[in-house]
């Protein structure tokens, strides 16, 4: 059974996504890249911590997001190479847990501002 490593949800909103999204950026310093219509975000949370990123796509109306600590080597060095490449960002047993809480904190608060449920 391949592990999940990826926090993923499909909704609607009924405003523009795009401004919604670059004012919680700018809030909390994630960077912004825009690919056609996918927005990637990405925030580096600090010295020895993994960065958090987060994938928003709008298809058919839908907007399909999908949030995810990407492991960086010094933090598989720390973790003694147990931590996968990837890792979502529910609370729980597990590695990198302080690493998951501080990206769920601000990737919450994105979801808060689209009227989505928080991350648990």
């Amino acid at each position: 059974m391949q592990k999940r490593t990826h926090t993923k949800r499909i909704f609607q909103i009924h405003e523009p996504l795009m401004p919604v999204v670059e004012e919680w950026a700018k809030q909390f310093g994630f960077i912004i890249e825009v690919e056609e219509n996918k927005i990637l975000c990405e925030k580096g949370i600090g010295m020895m911590t993994s960065p958090v990123q987060v994938i928003l796509e709008e298809i058919d109306g839908n907007v399909k997001f999908e949030a995810f600590l990407k492991v960086d080597a010094i933090t598989m060095f720390a973790s003694l190479f147990m931590a996968p490449d990837e890792m979502h960002l529910e609370s729980g047993d597990g590695q990198l847990s302080m690493e998951r809480k501080f990206g769920r904190d601000k990737v919450n608060k994105l979801l808060e501002k689209l009227g989505q449920p928080l991350i648990e």
